[in-house]
């Protein structure tokens, strides 16, 4: 393992995580008959073949796991002295990379970035915009904003405040088909869901429950494409408050007995924390969080509805 490199341990790694040269070609941001070569000069080197092809994508030979409990020490190690280099960097200047789930993403920080960027020109952010916990350990990303309380003892969070999300429907949808004022009334109404990975979070399981599973008509993976459906009228949805009341078509739901809070956490590790630039970016987050307080619960909305 000593005459290898890195960079080699780091291609090995990403297609064993996987299990397909082309999502780890991506996450590398490398060809795939690149990261295929690589591979194969691996096997080359180390007189063994390390995958085998199956239908359900590559899979480790007992050579393979062999290989993978000593590239992960390496990793484990190599993954540290980059905290610790970047902990000394003390320049406003670089790329910070932020994971944070698609309507925080797209609909909320965004806009925020310009007035952020003005005070920091030298810094890049890249936000990675999707409904899953990257590895932070293993630099995915820098900074995650995160909706449920994290129990990793490496990393750091802060609870920075609570995500509110609320039953809506367009007007157009009430005046046709009449508006819900108990649960009861809601079996009658069409629901614009979740798709099936997301319907088994039990937050959402409770939502569905509500409704007759044959009036579930149109399921989404993507918030912004659910929040489309509920506008296109297709049927009452469920949406993050601070995305919902920014769209006017559309009105909040039973609010006092309607709405689920997520609470938001900003997490990092310890080590990369100390670095300007990411320190720069997480205060920031955390601001905004504190400034936005009232918009993501969802409070002007429901004291109308009320």
């Amino acid at each position: 393992m000593s005459d290898l490199d890195w960079s080699t341990l780091r291609d090995f790694l990403s297609v064993a995580k996987t299990g397909s040269l082309s999502r780890a070609a991506q996450a590398l941001k490398i060809s795939q008959p690149t990261l295929s070569r690589r591979i194969a000069a691996l096997e080359t080197q180390l007189g063994a073949r390390l995958f085998v092809r199956t239908p359900r994508g590559l899979l480790l030979t007992d050579d393979g796991e062999a290989v993978l409990e000593g590239a992960r020490r390496v990793e484990q190690e190599a993954l540290a002295i980059e905290r610790k280099a970047d902990a000394s960097q003390q320049s406003l200047t670089g790329t910070v990379r932020i994971s944070l789930t698609e309507g925080l993403g797209t609909m909320w920080l965004p806009p925020k970035l310009a007035a952020f960027h003005e005070q920091h020109p030298g810094l890049c952010v890249e936000l990675l915009v999707e409904n899953r916990a990257v590895d932070l350990v293993r630099r995915e990303a820098d900074i995650a904003v995160r909706m449920f309380r994290p129990n990793q003892p490496d990393l750091i969070a802060k609870h920075v405040g609570d995500v509110v999300m609320g039953l809506y429907a367009t007007k157009s949808y009430l005046k046709k088909h009449g508006r819900p004022e108990r649960a009861e009334d809601l079996k009658n109404h069409t629901l614009v869901g979740f798709e099936e990975g997301l319907s088994r979070n039990p937050a959402v399981q409770r939502f569905e429950s509500m409704f007759s599973l044959d009036k579930i008509i149109h399921r989404s993976s993507s918030f912004i494409g659910q929040l489309a459906g509920t506008r296109a009228g297709i049927g009452l949805g469920v949406h993050d408050c601070f995305m919902a009341d920014a769209v006017p078509e559309l009105e909040r739901l039973m609010p006092r007995h309607f709405q689920h809070k997520l609470e938001a956490w900003l997490v990092t590790h310890p080590d990369v924390r100390r670095s300007a630039r990411i320190r720069a970016v997480y205060d920031f987050i955390s601001d905004a969080f504190a400034q936005d307080r009232a918009v993501l619960l969802g409070d002007s909305a429901a004291k109308e509805a009320a």
